[in-house]
């Protein structure tokens, strides 16, 4: 659920917050994906967790940083900063 989702995202980016050893762990059991698909949500209460996981994640993983520009995910982060830039709000 929904509930559960922003529970368990918001405990993510605690442990995420802990240091780059607790980034490569979370790296290493797999993830990325999970994360990389939330992306795609629609719900605007995750995008701020999504964010700051997403930031925890790019500036230690330079592998995770290419597959967010290969597949258009910058964008994300761009319209988080700015919405003007894609007339949206985040």
């Amino acid at each position: 659920s929904q509930t559960h989702r922003l529970r368990a995202l918001l405990l993510l980016g605690r442990f995420l917050a802990l240091g780059p050893w607790a980034v490569n762990q979370a790296l290493s059991v797999g993830i990325f994906p999970y994360i990389l698909k939330l992306l795609q949500s629609p719900a605007t209460e995750l995008r701020v967790v999504l964010v700051f996981i997403w930031a925890r994640i790019v500036a230690l993983d330079r592998s995770c940083q290419q597959d967010l520009l290969k597949d258009g995910y910058h964008t994300y982060f761009l319209n988080f900063v700015d919405p003007a830039v894609s007339g949206a709000a985040p």
